[in-house]
């Protein structure tokens, strides 16, 4: 008979192994998001500071699950406040990774013209309250105009559609142009921010709010990261954090 396994000694376990075990015991995504940032709202600026850089630096697959949680629950205007202390107190330190993914950034988008509402087919222009309402129909013919409309709020409700797929989201994540608001409601459901291939959309969508794509940059492979950091049509502060990235990110 094999000797009993020791029982895991938790009194030395650093904060963010702590918040790994913590994340993979929460199943729902949505779950994992609410308990970290309710975590997160709670930490003095170094403690906040110290639990991204260690998740930074630790690659285990548990480690960066809980990175990419933290990620998502950043986005909260809830730990704006702890955030924002947090991101100066990285920067006093030296952290340019840390300051990536804490600080709030200056954005300048390209310009976006005019968008286009589609045409569904009722002989006239549809109100903004007529169009959120066919957003939350089943029909897959007419979700494929819905995903064409221009106004984030049509979008936020389209995005909690049971029949939307992630193939959908992709493809919304790759529109060029969109309102940046749009993507920032697709970073803010981590029901869809968790998948590889809408984080990927996101990031290299030059339209993406710089804060949403710096928080997603290390969540990239190695070899889309260092794609990205070549990408003429991404800005200067997302194509040196995926240069950075591509150094500490998984081949595959």
């Amino acid at each position: 008979m094999s000797a009993a396994r020791a029982p895991q000694d938790r009194s030395v376990e650093s904060p963010a192994s702590t918040l790994a075990r913590r994340c993979a015991a929460l199943m729902d995504a949505d779950m994992r998001v609410a308990y970290v940032r309710h975590a997160l709202r709670e930490m003095a600026p170094e403690e906040m500071v110290a639990l991204v850089a260690e998740l930074l630096r630790r690659r285990t697959p548990a480690h960066a699950d809980a990175l990419l949680t933290v990620s998502l629950a950043l986005g909260s205007a809830e730990v704006d406040a702890a955030r924002t202390a947090a991101a100066r107190r990285a920067a006093k330190d030296g952290l340019p990774d840390v300051v990536a993914l804490l600080g709030s950034h200056e954005d300048a988008t390209p310009e976006l013209g005019e968008l286009r509402v589609p045409d569904f087919g009722r002989g006239r222009p549809l109100t903004l309250g007529e169009r959120k309402t066919l957003a939350r129909r089943r029909d897959r013919q007419l979700l494929g105009r819905v995903l064409r409309d221009p106004h984030p709020d049509v979008i936020q409700v389209l995005l909690g559609n049971p029949a939307l797929t992630e193939e959908d989201v992709v493809r919304l994540a790759a529109t060029r142009p969109i309102d940046p608001r749009s993507l920032e409601a697709i970073y803010q459901r981590p029901r869809w921010a968790v998948r590889y291939r809408v984080r990927r959309a996101l990031v290299q969508n030059p339209y993406c709010p710089l804060p949403v794509a710096l928080r997603l940059v290390h969540h990239l492979t190695a070899p889309d990261a260092r794609r990205l950091a070549n990408a003429p049509d991404l800005r200067a502060p997302i194509r040196e954090a995926c240069a950075r990235a591509a150094h500490a990110a998984p081949e595959h």
